[in-house]
C-alpha cells in the first residue's frame, strides 16, 4: 500500500468516526437553550416566595452571598450555586400555550425572582418528570427538576453551616462548666480552671472558629430547652447557642435565626469539653540515665 491510499484510509476511518459519535450523541447531551439571558456571574439578587411562607431573599454582598430576609445571615455557597444555576439552566422544551390551571402555574407552586427575571414553577410531565416554568409571566418551558432542598420554603438550609462567622475573631467562650477568655496579648485563659495550658484552651477556641454543621434544620419547640453556650466575638457580636442534644449527634440551635445545627458526636469533645493535656516530652533515655559506679575491687 503506498503512501496516498494510505492517508485516504486513515481519513475514511476518522470521518467514519465522527460520524458514529454524531450519530451516537443522545439528544438529552446536545447544548440545550438557557432559561434567561443572565449567567451566573451576572446574578446578584435571589428572592423565593412561597405561598403561605416568609419571602426568603438574598444578596451578594462584597462578592458573598448573605440572606437578608427574612433572617440576616451568611448564605451556604453551595446551596446558594442551586440557585444561582437556574439563571441559565437548559431549556428541556419551549411550550407554545398550555392550560396554566393544569401546567400547575396558576397559581404557581412557588416563584423566584432572580435579579429582575421571574421564573414561576408549576407541576411534573408525567413522562420524564420535567417541571413546568413560566418565565416572567410569558414563555412556557420544561426544565429538569431542581431536587435540591434549596428551593424549599424552609430558609435554613441556606444558612451558612459554619457556626462563627467567616473572618471572625472569638474573644471569650462560655460553655457548661468551662469559661475562655482571651487577653489583649492573645493568650488563653480559664478562671475556672487555673490550671488549663494555654494549648488546651487555644484548641476549643480553634475548634469553634472551624466547626461546621453536617446539615441545617428549622428550629423545634424542644430547641429552647438545654443548657446554653456563648461566644462573645471581638467586633462586639454575642452568638448564643442552645445545646439541644449530645448524642447520638451534637445538635446546637440559634433561636434568633430560628435554625438548629446538627454536627458529629465527635464535636462534643472538641467544642464543649477541656482537652486532655500533652504528655511532657520524656528525656532521651541516655541522658536521663545516671552512670553505675565502678565496683569496688575484691579483697
Amino acid at each position: 500500500m503506498n503512501r496516498n491510499h494510505l492517508n485516504l484510509g486513515l481519513l475514511v476511518a476518522v470521518a467514519g468516526l465522527g460520524t458514529a459519535a454524531w450519530l451516537g450523541q443522545k439528544p438529552d447531551e446536545e447544548k440545550k437553550p438557557p432559561l434567561t439571558a443572565l449567567t451566573p456571574s451576572m446574578v446578584q439578587t435571589i428572592a423565593l416566595e412561597h405561598p403561605g411562607s416568609p419571602t426568603i431573599r438574598l444578596a451578594k454582598q462584597d462578592g458573598q452571598w448573605a440572606i437578608t430576609e427574612p433572617v440576616k445571615a451568611a448564605a451556604d455557597p453551595f446551596e446558594v450555586n442551586a440557585l444561582v444555576g437556574l439563571s441559565d439552566t437548559g431549556v428541556q422544551m419551549m411550550l407554545d400555550s398550555g392550560d396554566l390551571k393544569e401546567l400547575g402555574l396558576v397559581p404557581a407552586r412557588y416563584r423566584i425572582t432572580i435579579n429582575d427575571q421571574t421564573i414561576d414553577f408549576g407541576g411534573e410531565e408525567p413522562l420524564k418528570y420535567r417541571r413546568y416554568v413560566r418565565v416572567n409571566e410569558k414563555e412556557l418551558a420544561l426544565i429538569a427538576d431542581p431536587g435540591s432542598a434549596a428551593f424549599d420554603a424552609d430558609y435554613s438550609d441556606l444558612v451558612a453551616k459554619n457556626l462563627v462567622p467567616a473572618g471572625a475573631a472569638i474573644t471569650r467562650i462560655v460553655v457548661p462548666g468551662l469559661t475562655l477568655e482571651k487577653s489583649a496579648d492573645g493568650a488563653w485563659a480559664s478562671p475556672d480552671h487555673a490550671d488549663a495550658k494555654a494549648d488546651q484552651l487555644k484548641a476549643i477556641a480553634d475548634a469553634w472558629t472551624s466547626a461546621k454543621a453536617l446539615f441545617n434544620g428549622s428550629l423545634q419547640p424542644e430547641d429552647a430547652q438545654g443548657e446554653a453556650a456563648t461566644l462573645t466575638l471581638a467586633d462586639g457580636r454575642t452568638l448564643s447557642f442552645t445545646i439541644v442534644a449530645r448524642d447520638p449527634q451534637l445538635v446546637l440551635a440559634r433561636a434568633d435565626l430560628g435554625v438548629r445545627y446538627t454536627l458529629s458526636r465527635t464535636d462534643v469533645d472538641t467544642l464543649l469539653r477541656l482537652p486532655a493535656p500533652k504528655p511532657a516530652d520524656a528525656a532521651p533515655a541516655d541522658a536521663a540515665a545516671t552512670p553505675a559506679a565502678p565496683a569496688a575491687p575484691a579483697p
